[in-house]
């Protein structure tokens, strides 16, 4: 029984965003209040092994996997009309209130930094002008991952796996993101 009502929840918050998005591109820009939230953002080369172009041992080595993982809750207040994004441990929280007016999120709090990382073939941006939790808890797991092989000295990363499970626990949804990848570091001339 709670499985189908979590299903039912799940299909009316898609069937809902997918019409607060038709409903907000249907009208014409209107005016615009900018808040800049304090946020990082890295970027790792990210390939396959096929594309490297490399042998192995004579260029590159493997330096060893690394996995990093990230954790949000999302929760909505005020009857839907108001959403929270924060960061488990406290590392930053995002408030989004529907404004009536504009048809769209706008951000009308926040705390800490947000952190995102972003693989070259998936740059991108986080749009912190709509709450996105899959999106900022897959970044932010990606921010993780580029920090550890930085502190391992890598060059780049290859095959990177990405999961991400969400599951409702009371009134709030845990998005939790899991990256794991191999580390490589390019050999030089010099000795």
């Amino acid at each position: 029984m709670h499985l189908f009502m979590f299903n039912k929840k799940l299909i009316i918050a898609s069937m809902t965003m997918v019409c607060m998005f038709t409903m907000t591109s249907c009208f014409g820009p209107k005016k615009m209040t900018q808040r800049i939230v304090p946020k990082a953002i890295n970027t790792i080369n990210s390939v396959g092994l096929d594309e490297l172009n490399l042998k192995h041992g004579t260029d590159y080595t493997i330096v060893n996997t690394v996995t990093a993982d990230a954790t949000i809750f999302y929760s909505e207040q005020k009857k839907g009309e108001q959403i929270t994004v924060k960061e488990e441990n406290g590392e930053f929280k995002l408030v989004y209130r529907w404004d009536n007016e504009d048809y769209k999120w706008k951000l009308v709090d926040y705390e800490g930094i947000a952190r995102f990382g972003f693989l070259t073939n998936d740059y991108g941006s986080v749009s912190l002008r709509d709450p996105a939790p899959e999106d900022v808890v897959r970044k932010l797991a990606i921010y993780r991952v580029i920090n550890a092989s930085k502190v391992r000295g890598a060059d780049g990363i290859i095959e990177p796996v990405i999961s991400t499970n969400i599951e409702q626990r009371g009134k709030e949804i845990v998005l939790k993101t899991t990256v794991s990848a191999k580390l490589i570091k390019l050999k030089t001339d010099a000795k």
